[in-house]
């Protein structure tokens, strides 16, 4: 604190003490707050002042208060000279309003919804440890419990306790059960692979009150995904059915259904729903890789081969329809379009010596030898003592002669 504001300070607290004296009441505490340092030097002294506040409230008949002073614009005039007819600016309430923008109430309760806020900022600046802190305060003061709960929920799972996390989630959903808080708690199941407690919590908010179509969409459709992870195919039918009867154009979901009737064994369902989603939408590459797995059930490999290749060209983040693809390519002997897709694919996938085997067979049997020997020798790069590429490097040299 620079001279100018020590004296301020000392100003305002032997004001504040002449008066309070009148009142049998003593001056316990002023805390300064940083004006020229950076927004989490004045939060870190906010919560401090909390800490000493709490620290001081066991004595009877404590009460802290957050005040904000300045000099007065016109230092002429006194307190009393202030009129009610007196034009009051926005940074100028008068004198006989309480300040309740603080800490305490002038009841002397927290001021919960200055502390939610406060937790806040702090949570959102990464200040964890110190949000955790007001959270627990307003825990304790027995206001705002379900709201705290979901504070403290948020700071552990950041911090990666996950079981301590589940623990609030789940108390501040017994104290006042909120979507948010139920699409937190199926979130931390689904990040640990908890599919079935996921798909379980996403049913329980079901039952929450006056939910909008779009938010019981999303839940039938989240809930849908969780049970196909947990091979609760039939339960993701439900699921994905309902969601499709809220929006009929959600073609994803029609897809998803597709899948969850895949799994079923009900194939001609799966089709249908496939070929529901690519009438609306031919672009679709979930719904055209859902057709190819329909035809390799079928044991159709042309049709697998042919609708894999589509839905390839249209996203080819797609390892599954890769592997397919290229394993049909060799079943029917047809070799440029999985060879053309394949190189694609290793450009932007991890490299993988099965993949790069594959692509030098694809290359070989297209007779496109030069690519053979190139790529079979990246391959021993990161795999010298791969067995099929010895072979096939064998043969190569047999068709082109050895490399000189």
């Amino acid at each position: 604190m620079n001279e100018g504001s020590k004296d301020f300070g000392e100003t305002i607290q032997k004001a504040l003490s002449d008066q309070l004296l009148h009142g049998s009441v003593d001056l316990v505490d002023i805390v300064p707050i940083p004006k020229h340092g950076d927004r989490m030097v004045r939060l870190q002294t906010l919560q401090e002042a909390l800490e000493e506040f709490e620290n001081t409230a066991s004595a009877e008949g404590t009460i802290g208060y957050l005040i904000q002073v300045r000099p007065a614009r016109n230092t002429t005039h006194s307190i009393q000279d202030s009129s009610p007819s007196s034009p009051q600016g926005p940074h100028g309430p008068s004198v006989h309003k309480p300040m309740v923008d603080g800490t305490y109430l002038p009841s002397g309760k927290l001021n919960t919804q200055f502390l939610l806020r406060n937790a806040d900022l702090l949570f959102a600046a990464g200040e964890y440890n110190l949000a955790r802190n007001i959270y627990k305060a307003i825990l304790a003061s027995g206001e705002n419990t379900a709201i705290a709960l979901f504070g403290l929920a948020k700071c552990f799972e950041t911090d990666g306790k996950f079981k301590e996390a589940q623990v609030n989630y789940e108390e501040s959903i017994a104290y006042h059960g909120t979507l948010n808080t139920y699409q937190a708690l199926a979130s931390l199941h689904i990040a640990q692979k908890q599919h079935a407690q996921a798909a379980d919590v996403l049913n329980r908010a079901l039952h929450l009150k006056d939910l909008t179509n779009q938010q019981r969409f999303y839940l039938h459709r989240e809930g849908g995904n969780a049970c196909l992870r947990s091979e609760n195919t039939a339960q993701a039918s439900i699921h994905f059915q309902k969601a499709i009867e809220l929006d009929p154009t959600a073609n994803e979901v029609r897809s998803d259904l597709g899948t969850a009737y895949l799994h079923e064994g009900k194939t001609e369902q799966a089709v249908r729903c496939f070929q529901e989603a690519v009438s609306s939408n031919p672009k679709s590459g979930q719904a055209l890789s859902g057709l190819g797995h329909c035809a390799l059930a079928q044991n159709d490999k042309r049709a697998a081969h042919d609708f894999f290749s589509q839905s390839l060209r249209l996203n080819l983040d797609n390892p599954v329809a890769v592997f397919h693809l290229v394993k049909c390519a060799y079943e029917l002997k047809s070799y440029a379009t999985a060879a053309d897709i394949l190189e694609q694919y290793i450009e932007i996938a991890p490299i993988n010596a099965n993949l790069l085997y594959s692509l030098a067979g694809l290359h070989f049997h297209l007779s496109r030898y030069d690519d053979a020997r190139s790529t079979v020798n990246k391959l021993f790069q990161i795999a010298p003592n791969h067995a099929g590429a010895k072979d096939l490097s064998v043969l190569i040299d047999r068709y082109v002669g050895p490399l000189i």
